[in-house]
């Protein structure tokens, strides 16, 4: 009986030390500075690419993603006037990356990183 009652406590110590760790999940927000933008980015856990036009200041995206995801953000000018274009990423609530571009012409701004 020691014995059976032995093999079965080192059995299930054997299993859970082989358990897997539950993956860490990390928010991400995007958010630009601009009047009328076309924004691309990274939408979710899956990479998936997503582009939404006539975005403001106001737009902002938010998803859950996993270690070793990169993360990706564009805001490009497509009003009539020059103006600067400003990208954010956040990582759980703190800057990731952050960029503002002046330009002339275009005004685009670039913002990508990798969740470490």
């Amino acid at each position: 009986m020691k014995k059976s009652l032995l093999m079965l406590t080192v059995t299930l110590l054997a299993f859970s030390s082989c358990k897997k760790e539950s993956e860490q999940v990390y928010k991400i927000e995007y958010s630009i500075g601009c009047t009328d933008c076309e924004v691309i980015y990274v939408s979710g856990q899956a990479g998936t690419q997503a582009t939404e036009f006539n975005q403001n200041s106001s737009w902002t995206y938010s998803f859950n993603a996993k270690k070793n995801q990169e993360v990706l953000l564009l805001a490009y000018n497509t009003s009539s006037t020059p103006q600067g274009v400003t990208a954010t990423i956040k990582l759980n609530d703190a800057i990731l990356e952050t960029r503002t571009t002046y330009c002339p012409i275009s005004g685009v701004s670039f913002c990508v990183d990798t969740i470490r």
